[in-house]
This record gives structure tokens, C-alpha cells and sequence, in this order.
């Protein structure tokens, strides 16, 4: 058996506090580690640049090929199915987990790509506190060709277990900024000549078939039940909105934000199919 590769007999291991859904419960910071679960999950993780600290599988089986630059650079813990239940609750795993390191907090204008100055797409999101929902637009900002993910201090954790599931991994495919002042952080993108958007209720708005983007665009989504907050719509420069029929006044945010992506990076010619 390989030096890294480590036989685990009780889930109440200490080598695998991490991967203990009371710990990431009890953590209310988000720097430090993330697990993944499933073969899937693990596979984006080990083709990303994240650090990852140690895998998690019940057999030598499920260990996967490594990339060169993953070869022994982490312990495999071996456990057994019945103690991985025991020590996660369930079976979404298939088996096989990964603790990564979150990444340094970054700035946003530190993830913004320098090879397209002028076709760049930014999505800010504002008290998106559902895990679902933010799994969900992380995915589709990633489609859809958003090059930053800008976060306020009301989003839920995009590297919590949830959210990396319903994201299918693109949490570790584009960079995520999880702002502690996002006044600040929008008033940052303005003054790098970046056109702000805020999706809004209101009859007064500009229709989404009307808005012609500009080429540094930010585009903000809000809560479903509330909106964006008057000091964050205080930054935008323009309000668009998607007009609706039947009575409806609303979609689920992740559907509403696939809409408006696919305006602003597609059918404004910013972003090509492949």
C-alpha cells in the first residue's frame, strides 16, 4: 500500500474532524477547508487549482487517477461505508469525498481576466442565502460566461456541501469574490469603467429585450422575496427588469439570472458557443 494511502478503523478518527457535517456546522467562518462529495465532485476538484488536504473513500477502488501534480501530495484515508455513513449521515458521497483548502479572500479586481479589457461580465449577487439557489447560479454564471462571481455578506456559502452539489463543481471553474463591503466592491468595478444593472419589480424599469449592455457590465441579482436594498440599488446605473405574463411578478432567482446572462453574454455577442 502507498505511504499515502491510510487505513481509517473508526469514523471517530481525528484525521477526519473535517469531514464531519457537526464541524462544518458548528464553523462560522468560511476561510480555512470545503469538502466535496462524489466521484464528480472530487474529479473537478483534483483538475482545479485548489489545495486539497486529504481524500475520503471506502475502498482502494474508488481512489481516482491522480493528475501528475496531485501524485502524493495528500494523505487517502480509507473508511469503511457503514463508518462513512456514520460519520457524514448519509450516502450522497457514492463513496468517495475530498477536503479542499478555500482559497485566499480575493479582490475583485484582482480575478478580473486582462486578456479582454473591454468584454468583461460581472455577476453580483446580494442575500442569495439559499444553497440551492447559489449552487444554481454559480453554474449558470459559468455557462453562461460570467467572468467573476461577486458575493455579498448575505449570500449563503458557495463552498459549502450544498452548494458545490448543486453546482456540479463550477464553484472551483470561476472566480468567486465573497465581499466584506460590497458598496465598496461595486463603487471599485464603477470606477474601472464598469456599468452597473440592477434586476428589479417595476414598470419603470427598462425592459430586459431593450437593454443594450455596455462593454465592462456588472449585472445584480437580489433576493427572490425582497430585491436588491436600496443602498445597493443606490450604486447602479441603470434597472432593468423582465416583463412577465399571467400575473406573475417573479421567477426562482436562478432561472430569472440564466435569462439575463444569456442576454448580456450571448445575445450581445460577448461570449461564442465551445
Amino acid at each position: 500500500m502507498s505511504e499515502n494511502i491510510i487505513q481509517i478503523e473508526s469514523p471517530e478518527d481525528p484525521q477526519l474532524l473535517r469531514y464531519k457535517r457537526e464541524f462544518e456546522r458548528k464553523s462560522h467562518t468560511r476561510d480555512g477547508y470545503f469538502v466535496a462529495e462524489s466521484q464528480f465532485l472530487v474529479q473537478r476538484l483534483l483538475e482545479s487549482d485548489f489545495l486539497i488536504e486529504s481524500l475520503l473513500v471506502d475502498g482502494i477502488e474508488k481512489i481516482p487517477s491522480l493528475p501528475p501534480h496531485r501524485l502524493g501530495t495528500f494523505p487517502i484515508y480509507v473508511l469503511s461505508r457503514s463508518d462513512i455513513k456514520q460519520l457524514v449521515g448519509y450516502n450522497f458521497h457514492r463513496g468517495i469525498m475530498a477536503c479542499g483548502q478555500r482559497p485566499p479572500r480575493p479582490s475583485i479586481d484582482g480575478v478580473l481576466p486582462t486578456d479582454r479589457a473591454n468584454q468583461l461580465t460581472v455577476l453580483a449577487a446580494s442575500k442569495i442565502g439559499d444553497f440551492e439557489n447559489l449552487g444554481s447560479i454559480i453554474r449558470t454564471a459559468c455557462a453562461f460566461g460570467a467572468d467573476a462571481i461577486l458575493l455579498d455578506e448575505g449570500c449563503a456559502d458557495p463552498f459549502s456541501r450544498r452548494s458545490l452539489r448543486v453546482s456540479t463543481g463550477h464553484a472551483f471553474k470561476i472566480p468567486i469574490v465573497e465581499s466584506t463591503d460590497f458598496g465598496a466592491d461595486l463603487a471599485k468595478l464603477q470606477s474601472l469603467g464598469f456599468e452597473s444593472f440592477a434586476t428589479v419589480l417595476s414598470t419603470t424599469a427598462t425592459p430586459l429585450a431593450e437593454v443594450t449592455r455596455a462593454p465592462r457590465s456588472v449585472l445584480l441579482m437580489g433576493n427572490e422575496g425582497y430585491g436588491l436594498e436600496e443602498n445597493t440599488l443606490a450604486h447602479c446605473n441603470h434597472q432593468i427588469t423582465l416583463p412577465m405574463r399571467r400575473g406573475s411578478d417573479s421567477l426562482n432567482v436562478a432561472m430569472a439570472t440564466g435569462i439575463f446572462l444569456y442576454h448580456f453574454c450571448y445575445l450581445q455577442g460577448c461570449v461564442t458557443s465551445g
